[in-house]
């Protein structure tokens, strides 16, 4: 009696008529209680059900009543939960829609490659691309020059690099090999040239002469750069440069001399001809046939044994003032398992480097918890790296002048015990000078250790040696201080967890006016950029899918000071030219986002579309005002009596140029009256304001938000009269929980909607346009009660009453028991079992932790039995009444059920 049922459906027997009932003929007048909430297997009785002894029950069998209606109170508070939420959020999608346009497209100037892109030179408005096979010549519009062909290349273990081993192409042991390249570099010191290293003959490389008239032609006058060996040295070739595996290679020009600082990632599966080295500076001949090492201490090698337990990659390489560095990622330790960044620096002018040494460096984003310590996260893989100078704002920032330089790098954090990085980046800067101090105080501190991965735990060298304490300065040492430092160089993420769902690959810094800006790529082939700050937080200004393909770490920018300044990105076959202003504005779908949008883009309003006064066709381009676009009006009706507190959702509300929201000058009008704003539940993208009362009845009545220099209009709200016509059902148990109807017209206007019966409120199920649904309060007294429906300022009543009668309770149900096959009629007796319509029975198997429910339907005429076949599921079983007018005057209804069979005997009880 206690459970809901939902009516009979389609074919059930009609007990007034005992014919087949049409689905759906004539309206419902009764509707079930609430459903009761599940009892835990193993309990008789549900809390706070009373019982009561029968000397006609089996043994186990007690009387059931109902319970006051109080099952609902967590459910009345989930439904007023669910609609403060919609309060709250109701103004998202008109936020979502205001937001930049992730999606936009633009038409860029792009070259695309046969083969996969390596590396970029630009060098006199000539772009060169180093690609596999192939380096190409453009010009500054991404238009194809010229092509030199750079492979396959025939190889042969008899053939010398430089040989042409065209003869041995039919032999068994030559093949042809695709030449990656590895290094494209630039060298003006001798002769204007381009030097490119590629993946076969060992690794050499080959000099090209630009020709001052004639840029593009890197094809007649091409040298390769290879000198063989003495005998006793023919291991040791200086003129092998890269690695295969990962090379990263600087060139720098120091006392009339040029010099090649490379490192180079090697492993003892690397097949290679010649010993290449793990790190090494080597000069450039003056004969510019090849390189030569200075000293046998010109590079330090990883010991055979960590080759590949201990691999290194040479992430970035640059020079500055007196050092030269490199960023790296490895493992923490030799026995470690876990990875991190390092960087190294050396003097320039240390043909021995001997004042080598390594230190990690640590990306990490903090967030203070209340009650909770700082949580730090380290971001512990680098992925790419940017050296240049700050703008003046954040020169500020960071206590630095405008001519210091500042290393950024972009981090990831890496899969566990692995440098695979995961979608989880972070962006960290820190200056030159300060990992400069950093090194020498570390030093003085004596926080160092032996670097073992060159000369082995146990080695002589590392348990005895005497470290320098002055690593300030670049000059002769008696003493080598070849160390690695324990203590990290942490930096937090200058975008305090903003990209922390995203793989960022790629990065190049600009300046423009005061502020500096970022360029960043991620995985994914969608390119960014976004204001650096460490004082107040920023967002992408410009973010579009520029590629399907990971946007490389290989970048170079151009006139970055200049109007048309431009940087030019890679990501896979293709190389796109974006100016450095932005692609343009069309993502910005908000005037607000238009005209706060960084100076240098130019950006500016233009009829409902945010572009460049060159792209505007008319002369509404503005830089200067925005009038507020309305979205949506919630709610869309209210009644005449007013108190309603009507939203309005959409963009550019309370816009000013300092980014500060400002209602001063906003005014909404109401069909022609003021609706007083709420300030403190208005923003940008949501308007409050209570409206007026209205002398009658409107619809999509002449509405408007003003500002100080114009207005917007809208005409989707009207003024409504609610009524309620009926009430369905008219009766139900004094304990409460009766589905109650109410039906009505314009029932959904409004804010806020409450329905009485008497002066305790009815919990809310549902709320339409024709209709209220709601669950009736308990009473004490059993008899009618009026209905009142309140809308904001607005009440209603009611002509219809809802009478309350006595609760119903079960007797006794027989039998109590039943063969394991099922298939036995169960009767339920009881009193005041029409109190309720449409009950439903509940049959417990507490070992099986089952309920078998069954729906039936009581006339108020008829006394009945009811039978029916319960499956042994889950699933509601389908019901088939019998109806007899021959039960003993002190049973009001008995129910009979014919249930499942059991595994096992059990005890069932009857949960009502």
């Amino acid at each position: 009696v206690g459970r809901a049922a939902r009516g009979r459906g389609r074919g059930e027997p009609d007990p007034a008529g005992g014919g087949q009932r049409r689905s759906g003929a004539g309206p419902r007048r009764c509707v079930g209680l609430r459903p009761a909430p599940p009892r835990p297997p193993g309990l008789g009785r549900l809390p706070g059900q009373h019982r009561r002894a029968s000397p006609a029950q089996p043994a186990g069998i007690r009387s059931l009543t109902m319970k006051p209606f109080t099952a609902y109170a967590s459910g009345f508070i989930v439904f007023l939960f669910a609609l403060l939420q919609k309060s709250h959020g109701q103004c998202k999608e008109a936020a979502k829609k205001s937001e930049m346009d992730l999606g936009v497209k633009y038409d860029l100037p792009n070259f695309i490659a046969d083969t996969p892109i390596q590396n970029v030179v630009l060098y006199k408005h000539h772009v060169y691309i180093g690609a596999v096979n192939k380096i190409y010549v453009l010009n500054e519009t991404l238009q194809n020059i010229s092509v030199y062909k750079t492979g396959p290349v025939l190889e042969n273990p008899d053939c010398a690099p430089c040989e042409d081993c065209r003869d041995k192409a039919n032999l068994s042991n030559s093949i042809w090999k695709d030449n990656v390249n590895m290094a494209l570099l630039l060298e003006t010191y001798y002769d204007d040239q381009l030097i490119s290293c590629g993946s076969v003959s060992g690794g050499i490389c080959h000099r090209h002469i630009i020709h001052p008239d004639n840029p593009a032609d890197i094809e007649s006058e091409v040298h390769c750069m290879y000198s063989p060996q003495a005998d006793g040295e023919a291991d040791n070739c200086p003129d092998c440069v890269v690695s295969t595996l990962g090379t990263k290679v600087l060139v720098t020009e120091k006392d009339r001399f040029v010099n090649f600082f490379v490192g180079n990632t090697v492993t003892s599966t690397f097949q290679h001809p010649h010993v290449l080295h793990s790190i090494s500076v080597r000069r450039l001949k003056e004969t510019q046939d090849g390189f030569e090492f200075l000293t046998d201490q010109s590079y330090i090698d990883i010991l055979p044994q960590f080759r590949d337990s201990y691999p290194i990659k040479y992430v970035h390489a640059f020079e500055n003032d007196h050092f030269v560095y490199f960023l790296t990622v490895q493992r923490e330790t030799l026995d470690s398992q876990s990875f991190h960044t390092r960087i190294i620096r050396f003097c320039t002018l240390d043909s021995e480097m001997r004042s080598y040494m390594e230190m990690p460096l640590e990306c990490i984003f903090t967030e203070k918890r209340r009650r909770r310590s700082i949580r730090k996260e380290v971001f512990n893989i680098l992925q790419a790296a940017y050296v240049s100078k700050p703008g003046a704002a954040l020169a500020h920032e960071m206590g630095l002048g405008l001519n210091d330089d500042i290393l950024y790098g972009v981090f990831a954090q890496s899969k566990p015990d692995s440098s695979e990085p995961t979608n989880r980046s972070a962006v960290c800067a820190v200056s030159v000078r300060t990992i400069n101090e950093f090194f020498n105080k570390i030093v003085d501190k004596q926080n160092m250790k032996c670097l073992q991965h060159f000369y082995g735990k146990d080695s002589k060298y590392c348990l005895n040696r005497a470290f320098s304490r002055n690593a300030s300065y670049c000059r002769a040492q008696d003493d080598e201080y070849r160390l690695e430092v324990t203590t990290p160089l942490q930096r937090v993420d200058l975008f305090m967890g903003q990209f922390n769902s995203v793989l960022l690959t790629s990065i190049s810094v600009f300046t423009k006016g005061n502020l500096t800006i970022a360029n960043l790529g991620t995985s994914e082939g969608r390119f960014m950029q976004i204001v650096v700050s460490r004082s107040e937080p920023t967002a992408p200004h410009v973010s579009f899918q520029l590629d399907s393909h990971p946007i490389s770490p290989q970048v170079v920018v151009k006139n970055s000071l200049a109007d048309d300044g431009y940087t030019l990105v890679v990501t896979g076959k293709k190389i796109t030219k974006i100016p450095l202003k932005g692609p343009g504005c069309q993502h910005f779908r908000s005037c607000s986002q238009c005209l706060l949008a960084p100076a240098f883009m130019q950006c500016g309003w233009c009829s409902q579309q945010c572009l460049r006064s060159s792209e505007c066709p008319s002369n509404t381009w503005t830089q200067d005002t925005c009038l507020p676009r309305v979205y949506e009006i919630l709610p869309s009706s209210a009644p005449i009596e007013g108190g309603t507190k009507l939203t309005l959702c959409g963009w550019d509300f309370g816009f000013s140029k300092n980014n500060r929201f400002e209602l001063k000058n906003t005014v909404v009008h109401i069909g022609g009256q003021v609706c007083p704003l709420e300030a403190k539940s208005s923003n940008k993208n949501r308007l409050e304001c209570t409206v007026p009362a209205a002398k009658s009845p409107g619809f999509n009545i002449s509405s408007s938000v003003s500002v100080g220099h114009g207005k917007t209009l809208f005409n989707t709200f009207s003024y409504v009269n609610p009524v309620i016509t009926s009430i369905s059902p008219t009766y139900g148990p004094k304990s409460g929980g009766t589905l109650l109807t109410v039906a009505g017209k314009y029932l959904d206007s409004g804010k806020s909607m409450r329905i009485f019966v008497g002066e305790q409120p009815c919990t809310l199920k549902s709320i339409s346009a024709s209709t209220v649904e709601c669950y009736t309060p308990a009473q004490q007294i059993p008899q009618e009660y009026r209905v009142r429906m309140e809308i904001d300022e607005a009440i209603r009543d009611t002509s219809r009453h809802f009478t309350y009668r006595e609760d119903p309770v079960v007797l006794n149900i027989h039998p109590a028991k039943s063969f394991l096959s099922g298939g036995s009629t169960i009767t339920a007796q009881g009193i005041n079992l029409n109190s309720v319509c449409f009950p439903q029975m509940v049959i417990t198997v507490p070992k099986l932790g089952m309920n078998f429910s069954v729906i039936y339907v009581i006339e108020q005429s008829l006394r009945y039995d009811q039978w029916c076949i319960t499956r042994y599921s889950e699933e509601q079983s389908h019901t088939v009444s019998k109806w007899s007018k021959n039960l003993p005057c002190l049973v009001s209804r008995s129910l009979p059920c014919w249930h499942g069979g059991y595994k096992n005997i059990s005890e069932f009880l009857l949960e009502i």
